[in-house]
């Protein structure tokens, strides 16, 4: 039995309803793009980022340095210039050198080499006994979050090598025999901070590009989004600009969906969507995109395909896959110079004019070749 079609003031109830999860959606998304890009760990020194992930890093360094003076130093000013020194050669290796164009190993560079402050605090501030070697859990924090799993493991030796040295290597008084305890205690506590943080994040990037990858999808009919969409069509006129193969993109309007529905029910429309999705999905090319683009809109982006064959995969599209329903179409065939969204415009702007030809509007060709390529 059909649903009843529901009172006019409830479908404008819907419409804005619909308007304030569309603006909740984006704000989400924008706040989810931010996450992605702050949880990218293939290159931790980059330029773009770079002061939001060092900054709680460099803080906890000056601090230690700002505490030194309240510390009786006696005769180990050297240790100390020497400790600033290394400290202000890896900030400026981070700031100036183009980690950018070498390999993302090389990154693992300046928190390892920090490990070389430690020992020269330590010494300043008396020995064995100093506050300062809690800093060597910096570097540790740092692979954990960016690095890798062998990069934090080769941080964990140093650690334990940075501890244990001074003990072998210089002995009582400042670092007696029983400083072995505290070798083995981070020996215990390195791993088990660093690796515990590194799976925590591991697992929120994964579920971040999880969440990343359902922004972009339709969760109707499966197939990519508006957002999905916009994205692909900017990378495809990129590529198209370098190779000088055609792109057209076709806007595909179902008629009269809304008296569909009416008539056959929101659950009859909403399998209808997914099955002309499915539907054309499979008479386009694999490197070709369908999207939804609106509520019973779809958008096809055909590559290397001049307006002809855009005429052609369009018609091949309504006979195959809307069967008894017809729909109204807007081709356009990037003039080289147009942005993305100049070229949807253009393609909507066809869409509009086809719709008001009050016919099949699929055979485009007959309709004057509203899909020109020049404006």
């Amino acid at each position: 039995m059909p649903e009843a079609p529901l009172p006019e003031k409830y479908y404008y109830l819907g419409r804005s309803c619909s308007g304030v999860f569309q603006l909740l959606h984006s704000q989400a998304e924008g706040q989810e793009s931010r996450l992605l890009h702050h949880m990218d760990n293939s290159r931790p020194l980059a330029r773009s980022g770079l002061m939001g992930r060092t900054a709680p890093f460099g803080l906890a360094t000056c601090l230690a340095f700002a505490l030194v003076p309240i510390q009786p130093l006696g005769d180990h000013m050297v240790e100390l210039l020497l400790a600033a020194v290394i400290s202000v050669l890896i900030i400026g290796a981070v700031v100036l050198f183009p980690w950018d164009k070498h390999s993302s190993y090389l990154q693992a560079i300046p928190p390892l080499a920090f490990f070389a402050v430690i020992p020269f605090l330590r010494q300043a501030e008396g020995g064995a006994g100093s506050g300062y070697g809690l800093l060597a859990l910096l570097p540790i924090l740092w692979l954990a979050l960016y690095g890798t799993r062998f990069q934090l493991t080769l941080a964990i030796a140093t650690l334990i090598t940075v501890f244990a040295v001074p003990i072998v290597m210089l002995g009582e008084p400042r670092y007696p025999p029983t400083e072995w305890r505290r070798v083995l205690i981070w020996a215990s506590l390195g791993p088990l901070i660093g690796f515990t943080v590194q799976r925590l994040v591991t697992e929120i990037r994964r579920l971040v590009a999880r969440l990343n990858e359902v922004a972009r999808l339709d969760a109707l009919t499966g197939m990519p989004n508006r957002r999905a969409w916009d994205e692909e069509l900017t990378r495809e006129l990129s590529r198209a600009q370098r190779s000088g193969k055609p792109v057209s993109v076709a806007v595909l309007d179902l008629d009269n969906f809304m008296a569909f529905n009416d008539v056959n029910g929101h659950r009859a429309g909403d399998q209808f969507l997914k099955d002309v999705a499915a539907a054309c999905d499979e008479q386009i090319k694999d490197i070709d995109l369908i999207a939804r683009y609106g509520d019973d809109e779809f958008a096809l982006l055909l590559t290397d395909c001049a307006l002809d064959e855009a005429h052609a995969v369009v018609e091949r599209v309504r006979r195959r896959a809307l069967e008894d329903q017809t729909c109204s179409v807007g081709l356009a065939c990037w003039d080289r110079s147009e942005t993305a969204e100049e070229l949807v415009t253009r393609a909507n702007n066809m869409l509009d004019e086809v719709s008001k030809a009050k016919a099949d509007r699929a055979a485009l060709v007959k309709l004057g070749f509203y899909g020109q390529v020049a404006r």
